[in-house]
């Protein structure tokens, strides 16, 4: 019994300290003490009472109107790829596609490219940039050799085979007709994370940054988050920042 008293008199004053439920602990402290002083009948007023009683009722009425807040699931929100639609599936409808991965081999295979010039592409005011990381910067890419294909138990590419495949790739994709517009540069150092950006610039966009960690037994493993504009204004114009942050600093090829 101690013990939950000791916890429920922390609780009040962690909510005090943080101004939470304030209102609340006013009418509480106040309906005990008119009990208190009831008790020794000090001669407090019927109108003083009745006054506190209402209060008391009002304050409870209107907590009952107040949405019942559900705890956040981190496992609802924290994903690694399986968790996630297909790159097809997931711009059907949009105009605007960003990524950046250190070799986006996996991101821009035959179904995704198709995709996305069915999507993107085939419109006036689609826009599809894509940032990978420089083959010339040897130093920085032997780093993510070790990080990207040595921290992984079973790896499927090669980090320099699979950024020349991607290069052909892109290359390919400027001899396609389309009426969009396709960019491509190279990253001189790797962040430590991916990005997916669609429809960034409008309301109804998404960003998935997906972060490489240390050590993963398979590259999909790794953590996700996509993150709405409507979820959370703040970090969602954080990471559309970062890609654009990139783009600056990239080298066109």
């Amino acid at each position: 019994m101690l013990d939950s008293i000791s916890r429920t008199w922390a609780r009040v004053k962690t909510d005090i300290l943080a101004l939470r439920n304030i209102e609340a602990y006013v009418v509480a402290a106040l309906a005990i003490g008119l009990a208190v002083l009831g008790v020794v009948d000090v001669g407090i007023s019927l109108e003083v009472k009745l006054a506190v009683l209402l209060a008391a009722m009002g304050l409870l009425v209107f907590n009952l109107t107040v949405p019942e807040q559900k705890q956040v699931v981190l496992d609802d929100v924290l994903k690694d790829r399986s968790g996630f639609l297909s790159t097809p599936e997931r711009i059907r409808g949009a105009k605007t596609l960003w990524i950046y991965a250190p070799s986006a081999v996996q991101l821009l295979d035959d179904e995704c490219l198709l995709a996305i010039h069915e999507e993107i592409l085939s419109q006036n005011d689609g826009q599809f940039r894509v940032i990978i990381q420089d083959p010339l910067e040897t130093a920085s890419l032997d780093i993510l050799v070790r990080q990207l294909d040595k921290s992984v138990d079973y790896p499927v590419y090669e980090m320099e085979t699979a950024i020349q495949d991607t290069i052909r790739r892109l290359e390919r994709i400027q001899t396609w007709k389309f009426s969009g517009k396709f960019e491509y540069r190279f990253l001189s150092y790797g962040p430590g994370f991916s990005l997916v950006a669609i429809d960034p610039e409008q309301n109804h966009g998404s960003v998935t940054p997906e972060f490489f960690g240390y050590h993963n037994k398979y590259t999909g493993d790794r953590m996700h988050i996509e993150i709405t504009r409507r979820q959370s204004p703040h970090w969602y114009k954080y990471w559309v920042d970062q890609f654009d942050y990139m783009w600056k600093e990239a080298r066109n090829p």
